[in-house]
Order: structure tokens, then C-alpha cells, then sequence
């Protein structure tokens, strides 16, 4: 999967943070690594934190079919993401999923387009879904329009 080249947004205002509350923001391909190394923890250890989530509904261009293309996000603990803390800080901020770091509510849809189609396609891969296959389903999955 080619990197993707977009600035990593820095909005931690309420309406963001709610997000933390309602539904996590996804992990692409390469944020398990990063993650887990930050933490300095086990797989064990950072697969008891995620959950695998019904993902994205897409429309492919080459077969004009229209598929679920399922993600993996933090679980929620008590109402909140489990890297959320008490203070409504993001733990793990400087690694902070594709879907938290990149994506805010005050983004317009030209901006936020382009990230999800990258999105959609770095989660295609195949060592992501097989990750996403041994995660226990979510439970809380609230999708919404901001």
C-alpha cells in the first residue's frame, strides 16, 4: 500500500472528543505496529484493546459493486474509547489511529474524501483482515453523520 501523504489534523475540541465516546476512529494498515510499540506491548495485550467493526460500506470503481470493507478500532470501556483517559486526552495521541489523526468534524467533505478512500483500500489488506479476523466483534458500533 502506497503511504499516504496527508497532514494529521489537531483538533481536540468537544465535538471531536465526543467522537472518543461514540464510536473510535479506525485503525489502516500500519497502525497496529505503531501502536503496539509505543505501548511496548504484547499482541495479547493490544488485541484485548481493539475490536473488529462492520468498517465501511464502498462502491468499487472496477466492478461498480458496491462491498463492506470491515475495520479495526479501539473498544469502548465505560462509554469511551480505551485509549481515551480521565481527563478526555488521547493516551496514545502521538500514534493515535488513521481514523482519530487524520479525520476531524470540521472537515469538509473535498478534505475528508480523499482520506477515506486511502482509508478504504489500506484496510483491503490482506494482513489487516486477518488481524480484524481474530478481534472480537464490536459491540457499540454507532455510526452517525457529523
Amino acid at each position: 500500500m502506497k503511504p499516504h501523504n496527508f497532514t494529521r489534523t489537531t483538533c481536540a475540541c468537544e465535538n471531536c472528543v465526543r467522537c472518543c465516546k461514540r464510536q473510535p476512529g479506525a485503525l489502516a494498515a500500519g497502525d497496529y505496529e505503531r501502536i503496539r510499540l509505543y505501548l511496548q506491548a504484547t499482541d495479547n495485550e493490544l488485541q484485548s484493546k481493539l475490536c473488529a467493526s462492520p468498517g465501511s460500506i464502498i462502491k468499487r470503481i472496477d466492478t461498480g459493486r458496491t462491498e463492506r470493507v470491515g475495520s479495526i478500532t479501539p473498544r469502548m470501556h465505560k462509554g469511551r474509547c480505551v485509549f481515551l483517559d480521565e481527563h478526555d486526552r488521547c493516551s496514545i495521541h502521538a500514534v493515535a489511529p488513521f481514523g482519530c489523526s487524520m479525520f476531524d468534524t470540521h472537515m469538509n467533505l473535498a478534505t475528508a474524501h480523499p482520506r477515506s478512500v486511502w482509508m478504504a483500500r489500506s484496510n483491503m489488506d490482506a494482513d489487516y483482515q486477518q488481524l480484524r479476523r481474530v478481534l472480537p466483534y464490536a459491540r457499540s458500533y454507532k455510526p452517525s453523520v457529523y
